[in-house]
């Protein structure tokens, strides 16, 4: 929920502000892990009937920076690594992320990387299934992206060079995994209560500011994105108006378990401004 300020939280002898939004980092390790869908291509061969886009693999950071790609054992992608031995295979990885809600103008965020592959060493099923526990095991291989070049653009803005220390320092949100579910149940269990969302929005100085145009009846609110730090929704005017608003939690989460209390005390807020 909006606040005047933000409560200064005390580490060791320092007192920092109390975060609020995910780093650049974060965001960029959430994207290529829970991405809608990622491509990874190397340039200048034909990795299944050019000029048709390559084939979706899924992908997940590792600690020391560089990203483990899922592909299936059978595809030209894995071959052309595995012919490779060696040596390393310049790539490009594309990651799009989709909101699981229908919304206008439904891409949440883009990523784009560059860097070299190399078959991952120690694959086997039992890898796979650490890195990937949602993803059958059986008929996949794993392969390295050593990354050279990361770049994010997404609802928090543009970051076209994302620090490569950070981003193996980065963790993936904590949400992350059940964003789609949850977001799903609440467009279709709490209308009443993402109205009040889009109200308070339009009640906010700054809301009625960015309202494009006169403001008029809500056709709809919709929750276009959930994370750790807060809910973001989607005002849609009956003139195709758009406007994106945030509403932070009193305290961040730290696992899934801890949202239903946070979105408790969200939505109480609203009834007692």
């Amino acid at each position: 929920m909006p606040h005047a300020e933000n409560p200064p939280t005390r580490v060791a002898d320092r007192v920092e502000p109390r975060r609020t939004a995910p780093t650049a980092a974060e965001r960029a390790r959430t994207i290529l892990q829970f991405a809608s869908s990622v491509v990874v291509d190397v340039p200048g061969i034909d990795l299944v009937n050019r000029p048709g886009i390559p084939p979706l693999v899924n992908c997940a950071g590792l600690p020391d920076g560089a990203v483990a790609v899922l592909v299936e054992a059978s595809s030209p992608l894995h071959r052309v690594v595995a012919l490779a031995r060696t040596e390393e295979v310049p790539a490009e990885l594309e990651a799009v992320d989709v909101a699981p809600v229908a919304v206008p103008q439904r891409i949440r965020a883009r990523a784009h990387a560059h860097g070299r592959l190399t078959l991952l060493p120690s694959e086997g099923t039992e890898r796979i299934a650490q890195l990937f526990p949602r993803r059958p095991a059986a008929g996949h291989a794993l392969l390295r992206l050593e990354l050279d070049h990361l770049a994010v653009e997404d609802l928090w803005g543009s970051d076209c060079c994302i620090d490569l220390d950070a981003f193996a320092r980065a963790e993936p949100d904590p949400v992350a995994a059940d964003e789609a579910s949850l977001l799903q149940h609440l467009a279709a269990a709490h209308p009443e209560q993402l109205a009040l969302l889009g109200a308070r929005a339009l009640d906010r100085p700054s809301g009625r500011h960015a309202w494009p145009g006169p403001i008029g009846a809500l056709d709809s609110v919709q929750p276009v994105a959930l994370d750790r730090f807060g809910l973001r929704v989607r005002l849609i005017g009956t003139g195709a108006q758009l406007l994106d608003a945030r509403f932070e939690y009193h305290h961040p989460v730290s696992c899934p378990d801890e949202l239903p209390e946070a979105m408790h005390r969200l939505f109480a807020g609203l009834r007692h401004p």
